[in-house]
């Protein structure tokens, strides 16, 4: 298990903190919660250990009834040559110790650690994502970050890079 405290210690930046993030984006914890709570739709988490955001949901994730996970790799390409996005908003990441690469949003926990930190996303330097994954509607979703498991949303918890 890879602790954050022994991340810090060896130089790596935190760029993003989902929790910090969340206290000055109430409209994104909002249209969570609503969607959840629609009992009409399939879209959305399922809700089963508090609405996203929610003081029940962070204690949830703190003490393992929401399962989390972490994935460290190197940042292989940024796509700064692909004429439909705007430049360096997402990345390609070489998983540590697998064959597999993933796809990640360049982001940032507010406008200063942005400006702070925006050189760390870079082709060759480490990162770590934290997760939470949370169980969604649609029991049948895939995504590439956890292959295998259907029906669970990663949502990133945290980010770390380190400049090599």
């Amino acid at each position: 298990m890879i602790k954050e405290s022994n991340l810090i210690e060896s130089g790596y930046k935190l760029v993003y903190n989902l929790k910090e993030y969340l206290l000055v984006n109430q409209d994104w914890i909002d249209g969570a919660q609503e969607v959840t709570l629609d009992q009409n739709s399939t879209a959305g988490l399922k809700g089963n250990y508090g609405l996203f955001g929610s003081d029940e949901w962070w204690e949830n994730i703190e003490n393992g009834n929401i399962e989390t996970y972490v994935i460290s790799g190197t940042i292989i390409g940024l796509n700064e040559e692909n004429p439909f996005m705007e430049a360096n908003k997402v990345t390609t990441v070489k998983i540590d110790n697998e064959e597999r690469e993933i796809y990640g949003g360049v982001v940032f926990t507010n406008e200063e650690i942005e400006i702070r930190y925006r050189n760390l996303y870079k082709v060759g330097n480490k990162i770590v994502t934290f997760y939470v994954l949370d169980e969604l509607k649609e029991d049948d979703t895939w995504n590439d970050v956890i292959e295998g498991r259907l029906g669970i949303l990663p949502l990133i918890n945290k980010i770390y890079i380190k400049e090599f």
